[in-house]
């Protein structure tokens, strides 16, 4: 085996079994391979093998070196909820499995993996390349919904960051799946997050980044995806459950598109501070009522709300079924669509069905906006007369 290779299993210069501390052993092993690549031109990065087993870590890995991958052999995705939730003796399997991490730090810190560089991006350069692929971080225990919950986070990028990529991962009981700030070109698919606070978080500001191919499943009081000061992201067929969230504030010529959207809740998709020129299109979003209690958001907030210009909305399908007795306000339409601010936004053959009235609503700031067979005459609410209306039939 090459030496930039590593089995954290069969490492000999580990000081302590990976199924004790996974997290030390990987941090010797980031050390060795610092230890043998030690010029500009004499660093190619590593991977480190993770083979299935159920491993503990205790101490928090720290990633300061670029093109290093950190592979396993399968998500091993299970739902810890339903297990706790349920009488269990007779079952064949009650962890996750496949290369699977469980989050015990006791080293004070709540990260399972930390991504930092100390230095500035302008002097020491930005990480390239890191991989994080095929493997299962469980955060243990926790309890809906989730955030703060046990307050673990399963990978936080804090330094400035270049083709990074997040594949086949599962992740499970943690408040934060992943945070990744000052994200370039980074990649999230096939990815398997539920049970978690927040799944996706892009802070800082990114540019082109892609989040697709994945199952999330987060509670009510989190984020499907977040992502603040993006640029060009995409968000393409996913599959978002339970209590989907998709908040893009200050974030402009993103498209959301394709992806299957069920939510128990309010607030899909929110474009919000000045979010523009972005494309929310060809989804499907299922509205209905289930697990779970918030007040976080009301049913006059919008399952799509913009804040911003020049926005376009078309070609989706909203299923909207909830029962009477469970809107609020109480006696409430619910709103579909809210433009609560902005110019020029183009709502464009979009389809409704609802098992009682639903409004597409324009607010008073809104200027100039175009709604094309996007809602009958009597499903408007426009407190503006700047808009354009061709109702649907």
């Amino acid at each position: 085996m090459a030496d930039t290779v590593y089995d954290v299993t069969t490492w000999p210069g580990a000081s302590v079994s990976p199924y004790t501390d996974i997290g030390k052993v990987i941090n010797e092993i980031i050390a060795d391979i610092k230890s043998k690549q030690t010029t500009q031109n004499t660093r190619p990065g590593a991977v480190i093998y993770i083979p299935p087993g159920h491993y503990d870590l205790l101490t928090r890995v720290v990633v300061d070196i670029s093109f290093l991958q950190i592979k396993g052999s399968g998500h091993g995705f299970m739902s810890n909820a339903i297990r706790d939730e349920s009488s269990t003796g007779s079952w064949i399997e009650v962890q996750p499995g496949a290369s699977h991490i469980r989050v015990k730090n006791t080293d004070g810190h709540n990260e399972a993996f930390l991504v930092q560089r100390s230095g500035s991006p302008s002097v020491v350069g930005r990480l390239n390349g890191v991989v994080f692929q095929d493997f299962c971080i469980d955060g243990v225990t926790s309890s809906k919904p989730y955030t703060p919950g046990n307050s673990k986070t399963g990978i936080s990028v804090q330094s400035d960051n270049d083709s990074f990529r997040f594949e086949g991962m599962g992740f499970v009981y943690l408040e934060h799946a992943m945070v990744v700030r000052g994200a370039d070109a980074a990649s999230f698919t096939n990815n398997f997050i539920a049970e978690c606070g927040s799944c996706i978080e892009l802070t800082g500001a990114s540019q082109v980044a892609k989040i697709t191919n994945k199952y999330l499943i987060s509670a009510w009081a989190g984020y499907s995806v977040f992502a603040e000061n993006a640029e060009g992201m995409l968000i393409s067929g996913n599959t978002i459950l339970w209590a989907c969230n998709i908040t893009l504030t200050n974030s402009n010529r993103c498209a959301v598109s394709a992806n299957k959207l069920l939510s128990n809740f309010p607030s899909m998709v929110s474009l919000s501070n000045g979010s523009s020129g972005n494309l929310v299109s060809g989804n499907h979003f299922r509205r209905v009522y289930g697990d779970g209690t918030s007040t976080r958001f009301d049913d006059l907030y919008g399952l799509v709300r913009i804040s911003g210009d020049d926005n376009a909305v078309t070609g989706n399908q909203f299923s909207f079924s909830v029962p009477a007795a469970n809107i609020t306000p109480s006696g409430a339409d619910p709103t579909i669509v809210l433009v609560a601010g902005g110019a020029r936004n183009y709502l464009a053959t979009n389809n409704i069905t609802a098992n009682l009235g639903v409004k597409v609503v324009l607010d008073a700031s809104s200027t100039a906006t175009k709604i094309l067979y996007s809602a009958a005459s009597s499903q408007l609410q426009a407190y503006t007369t700047d808009y354009s209306l061709v109702a649907t039939p």
